[in-house]
């Protein structure tokens, strides 16, 4: 079997795709050959097996050029690809879904968002099967869902003991000397999704109880609209005076953001997504106490690490309370057990090899 992957990125260094280069090289393993095709490419180490073709934003084409290139990747090879594997973005299921039915390729969604568009309306509509992390993961009523669960690179992302409460090591987001600040940590971008105002609130409520506490922002906005809000973020921060309690530490390679987990003492979870977000199972997986407000988390996580998304007084008192509960362990186990990355990879590897015999 032949796989053809579409997706948005192949660069191991990107902090939010990055990851996706290491699925790649996993699933190469499961085909006899891995054709992906990408609109920007950077960085990466991956089989022989395995051909990338990039659309060319990365080369600064014109968007025309991207859909051109689209359909006569799709078309020029379609003998090197036997089925398809989106990636995340439904306008590929839009875009080629119809063509690749025509041509009796099987086709398969990968989708993982609260959010429900009509893109992704018609993408549901033109896929065989939708694949998604959990059920508040893909949120359109339909009978192709397979809910397989996250792909956490539990060899990356797990405990490191060798640091004092974890506090402790050689990354350039810890001190040499032991730290007495709780270390609050948020990944991902920064967006108005994500709900930060909520976080920042809190923070300030910290300061006046006198808590000692620093919050590292891992992240940067993407779109305009995101940058504004990023920078409505910092204007909040000065108006309440807390410039000392905040880093934005922006965007950072992939592989080095588990140390950025293991050197941080709790992280805060806000997206309003609603999804189950692969940050905050690689924060469980890492060992640090985590908090999140989203629904997953309300029908999965033990109350006392879930909070009100728009209650910053309830966040507030669960991070000041935060030695009071230590669920690291059983989260971690979790995480091993229902979302590593080699079952994933097992599981898409069958459903596609399976489905498209």
């Amino acid at each position: 079997m032949r796989l053809l992957i579409i997706t948005q990125k192949v660069d191991q260094n990107d902090q939010l795709l990055g990851f996706f280069v290491h699925w790649i090289a996993k699933l190469a393993k499961k085909f006899e050959s891995i054709l992906v095709i990408c609109l920007e490419k950077g960085e990466f180490d991956l089989p022989s097996n395995a051909q990338v073709m990039t659309l060319g934003k990365d080369r600064r084409l014109p968007k025309l050029f991207w859909l051109f290139n689209f359909y006569k990747y799709i078309f020029q090879y379609r003998k090197k690809y036997g089925a398809v594997l989106a990636h995340m973005n439904p306008i590929w299921m839009v875009l080629g879904g119809l063509c690749w039915r025509l041509m009796g390729k099987k086709n398969y969604l990968w989708y993982t968002s609260g959010g429900v568009t009509a893109k992704l309306k018609l993408a549901e509509k033109l896929t065989h099967v939708v694949l998604t992390a959990s059920p508040e993961s893909f949120r359109l009523p339909s009978k192709k869902v397979i809910v397989t669960g996250h792909g956490v690179d539990t060899d990356l992302f797990k405990p490191d003991f060798s640091r004092s409460n974890l506090k402790e090591g050689s990354s350039r987001f810890n001190r040499g000397d032991i730290d007495s600040r709780l270390r609050i940590l948020s990944v991902g971008r920064i967006a108005p999704v994500k709900n930060y105002e909520v976080l920042i609130e809190a923070a300030k409520i910290l300061q006046k109880k006198g808590v000692n506490f620093s919050v590292t922002m891992m992240g940067e906005p993407v779109l305009d609209r995101d940058k504004k809000y990023g920078r409505s973020l910092k204007q909040k921060i000065a108006d309440l005076n807390l410039q000392s309690h905040f880093n934005f530490a922006g965007k950072i390679n992939n592989r080095v953001l588990a140390s950025v987990y293991q050197s941080h003492d709790i992280f805060v979870h806000l997206s309003k997504t609603g999804s189950l977000d692969k940050s905050l199972l690689e924060a469980m997986a890492s060992g640090i106490k985590v908090l999140s407000s989203n629904d997953w988390s309300h029908h999965n996580l033990p109350p006392e690490l879930t909070f009100n998304e728009n209650d910053p007084l309830e966040l507030a008192n669960k991070i000041k309370n935060t030695s009071q509960t230590d669920f690291r362990e059983q989260l971690k186990d979790y995480v091993v057990k229902n979302h590593n990355l080699d079952g994933l990879i097992e599981k898409i590897s069958s459903i596609i090899s399976r489905g498209s015999s």
